[in-house]
């Protein structure tokens, strides 16, 4: 089994997306990774963009996932 998390947040609908937007998912080597790339993303887009952000974690279902590492 595999301690690798898949992570990916959802912005909801706006002007320029109108129907919502949900980043492309991240293959992470373990959850305290993904933890970090999200707190990076948001200090570095700011409180405004991090306010209306909600993540996700997903485990990976294996190494052959398909997801981008």
């Amino acid at each position: 089994m595999t301690n690798r998390v898949h992570l990916t947040y959802r912005e909801p609908a706006s002007l320029f997306h109108p129907n919502g937007w949900i980043s492309p998912a991240q293959c992470l080597s373990d959850r305290a990774t993904a933890e970090q790339l999200r707190d990076a993303t948001n200090f570095l887009s700011g409180c405004n963009a991090a306010a209306r952000r909600t993540w996700q974690f997903t485990d990976c279902p294996g190494e052959d996932c398909g997801v981008r590492r």
